[in-house]
Order: C-alpha cells, then structure tokens, then sequence
C-alpha cells in the first residue's frame, strides 16, 4: 500500500475520531447544562417500607435507604442527603418504599417504641377479658374494633336490660395471643387486648368493664361504615317486624326506656 493511499485513509478516520470527540463533549456539555438549568438534587429515600419505631442507626447501616436525584421542586420540606442526623432517634410513623426520609419523620428515642404509636389525647390501655370477648384467634395486631356493652337495671321492680355499641373505630395495638390464663374453674380462659383510645374513651370503657357484659366486634377493611346509632331494649327486640308493633305490645310494658 502506498503512502498517498496511507494518508487518504487516514485522513477520513481522523476526521470521524474527532467528530466523535466533539459529540462525546457536547453531549456531556449539554447534560450539565440540563442538569444545573433543572436544579437537581440529591436526596434520601426508603428503599423498602420502615416500620414505625425503627431506631435511625439500624435504618442508616441496614440499607433501608438510598441516594437519588430529584427536580429541586420535588423536594419535601426536610428531607435529608445523610443518615448521620438519624442517630438517636425512632422513625414516628411507618415510612414507604420510595418516599422521601425527611426529619419530620423522626421522633427522639425518648418518644419511641409504644409513645409513636399514639399522642395528644390518645391513651394506650390493656382491656382483659375472655377469648370470646376479645375475638383471640380472629382479631390481629393493627384492627379496628366497635365495642358492644349490654347493662342491665332496673324500672321499679322490673329488671330491664339495653344493648347498644359504646365505643367504635378503636385501634387494637395488641391483639390476644400465647396460652391464656385460665381465669377460674369454669370460667372462659382469660386474655388481654392492647387497644389506642382518646382519655374519654377510656373512661366509658372503664364504665363498662365494671357495669355491663360486653365484646368486641370486628370492623372491616373494606369500605367500614358506621348504622345509625340506635339501643336496644326489650320493646324494640319484641316489636320490631311486628305490623302495628306499638299497639301491640305497648301495653304490656310500663313507661320507661321500652315503651315507645
């Protein structure tokens, strides 16, 4: 091959190199441009869900997060680039794969473990009673529960009862689990649920441990609605479906919460 042939080849690959070169550069050029004109930054997510009351050291060094880039718009107010400020405290509610970790999130150890899981005037408390009351073996950690009480009086000489639901939508912190107690001879073996309920919930409920029979009753996890709230009585029990209900039986009742 000759020399002017050599050059001829050359020439053209040359050319093609430093037209790549010269993409290479501005593709990277315009990238930075792009990048810098878009203002992104790099944040923190969560690289799978966090349960509540996880301490912030075992989050920072057990890969539940991530570095990632985001349009400075899109940042959420207090999100964090570092684990470093994490140390010393407990997530305070359960953060999701994907979201932003913000120190809003976080709660110091002091107000961690249980104390994340209610606040304001919200109060934990242990219910005890029997498997049958407390659903054992049907009811799970995180459900909600109404709360049906039945208390028994009387009018006069005539012992009435009235049953209605006292207290709805209750969180159960703790459902019943392990081998019960058995609470006597004879007696359903006894348990205990850990439910989340405001000061005055508390206090019906102290009412009615002490004052009714009562049980809890299971809420869906679907669409949950609430009936209308209503009491039961003997008058409403006996008549209800009944045609003319009122004429029929009202006088065989007294005046008081059973008659119309």
């Amino acid at each position: 091959m000759t020399k002017s042939r050599l050059r001829n080849l050359a020439l053209p690959l040359g050319l093609a190199t430093l037209a790549a070169v010269l993409i290479g550069m501005y593709v990277i050029s315009y990238r930075n441009r792009v990048t810098h004109g878009a203002g992104l930054v790099k944040v923190l997510v969560a690289t799978r869900d966090i349960p509540a009351g996880t301490d912030g050291s075992t989050i920072a060094g057990g890969g539940y997060l991530k570095s990632q880039t985001v349009p400075r718009r899109a940042v959420v107010p207090g999100s964090i680039t570092t684990a470093a400020p994490l140390t010393a405290k407990v997530t305070a509610g359960q953060i999701y794969e994907g979201q932003q970790v913000t120190l809003r999130q976080f709660v110091p150890v002091a107000q961690g473990g249980i104390f994340a899981k209610f606040s304001g005037a919200q109060r934990i408390v242990v219910i005890p009673g029997d498997q049958n009351q407390l659903l054992a073996g049907t009811m799970s950690d995180g459900d909600r529960v109404d709360v049906v009480a039945t208390a028994k009086y009387h009018v006069g000489d005539l012992a009435r009862a009235t049953s209605r639901v006292i207290l709805r939508n209750l969180l159960v912190l703790k459902a019943p689990d392990g081998a019960p107690k058995a609470a006597s001879v004879g007696a359903p073996p006894a348990v205990t649920a850990t439910l989340v309920m405001t000061d005055k919930e508390a206090q019906t409920m102290a009412w009615a441990l002490k004052q009714t029979s009562w049980f809890f009753a299971l809420r869906p996890t679907s669409k949950p609605a609430n009936s209308p709230p209503t009491a039961e009585t003997l008058f409403s029990v006996l008549g209800r479906g009944l045609p003319g209900a009122p004429g029929q039986i009202a006088g065989n009742f007294p005046g008081s919460i059973d008659a119309p």
